[in-house]
Order: C-alpha cells, then structure tokens, then sequence
C-alpha cells in the first residue's frame, strides 16, 4: 500500500466504519460479517463457483479470474446496479477483507473505471485502492476495536478470530493505526502509576 494518502483520510474512515457499524447496529468489538453489509447496501455477492453453477461459461470464469488464483474480487457495474464477484476458495478472512475492500469503492463512491485500459493493460487507480485497503481494515477492524481488545490482553491471532480477519490484517490495523504506541504509553502511565 503506498503510504500516501490524502490528509485526514485515516481519520474520516474511522468515523465512516463508526457510522455504518452504528447503522448495522454493531460495537467498535463485533465482528462486521462483509456479506450482511452488502445486503444492507443492496449490492448481491456471489462466488466463483457460484457463477459457475448459475451458466457462466468457462470463458466468462477466466476472463475474471485471469490467469492466476490470485483473483480476489470485482464488482461489476451497469449503470446503477453492482455486483460484487469474490474468489471462494481463499481463506474466509481475505474472503472478508476482498469483500470489504469492494464494498469501500462503493462506501467512499469511487468512480468507476474500466478493467483494462489501453493496450490491454489492467487499468489501475492506486489512490482508489489505496483508500479502499484502508477503510476496508477499518470497517472490519476498527482502531477502537483493537485497542480494547488488546488493552483487555487478547492476543493478535485471537483478535484475528474473533474480528473475522487474517493475522496479518489485524496485526497490520494493530501497527498502521497507532494502536501499538498507544499502548505502549498506556502501559508505562500505569506502571509509574
């Protein structure tokens, strides 16, 4: 993720994942499950093999998949209505996080662009992922929710459980978000306390 985003943003998506967990009716400590947000903002899911099993051609599947495993998702546009398409056979928290990650393009009303650009080259927005990276580790794991779940001594692998997320991404929320150097001063205050 490029380190550059513009000023404030960190900030405004930790207001939006308060505010769409207030709308779902969810503490900054629950799990936010990516599929029940997406009901919530009309937008259906399906998988791979899903799309497989309702008549798209194996043609269809490789164009969207590419030629690697690596695909973790897309959302599909025409005119108002998307569609988001996730990979199924990743583990259930990139399954989270793809999804969220789709869903934050939505959230923050990114324009959309087409998938290849000129030459046939994959066209890519970095400011656009980079803000949906953000809000979507936001949205699933909020900076509150992980200073409270460690401040309360859980561990990164089971706060990784509980939120529904890979390690990597709790860790990565746990570092990115300042949380760790908060605790850090927390825990000397206490210590001279």
């Amino acid at each position: 993720m490029s380190k550059k985003l513009p000023h404030g943003f960190k900030a405004q998506a930790e207001r939006i994942s308060l505010e769409v967990r207030v709308e779902l009716g969810l503490a900054l400590v629950d799990r936010l499950d990516a599929l029940s947000l997406a009901a919530y903002l009309e937008i259906p899911v399906i998988s791979l093999l899903a799309l497989r099993a309702s008549g798209a051609a194996d043609e269809e599947i490789q164009l969207i998949q590419g030629e690697s495993a690596k695909f973790s998702a897309l959302t599909v546009i025409d005119g108002t209505h998307r569609l988001i398409v996730y990979n199924h056979r990743h583990p259930p928290g990139r399954q989270a996080n793809s999804l969220a990650h789709e869903l934050s393009h939505t959230i923050l009303e990114h324009s959309p662009s087409p998938v290849l650009g000129d030459g046939g080259c994959r066209h890519w927005n970095s400011q656009y992922e980079d803000e949906a990276d953000w809000l979507a580790g936001a949205l699933l794991v909020p900076r509150e929710g992980v200073l409270n779940w460690l401040r309360g001594g859980g561990s990164e692998m089971d706060g990784a459980q509980h939120f529904g997320v890979s390690r990597a991404l709790f860790s990565w929320r746990a570092h990115h978000s300042g949380v760790l150097k908060q605790l850090e001063s927390w825990r000397r205050m206490r210590s001279r306390g």
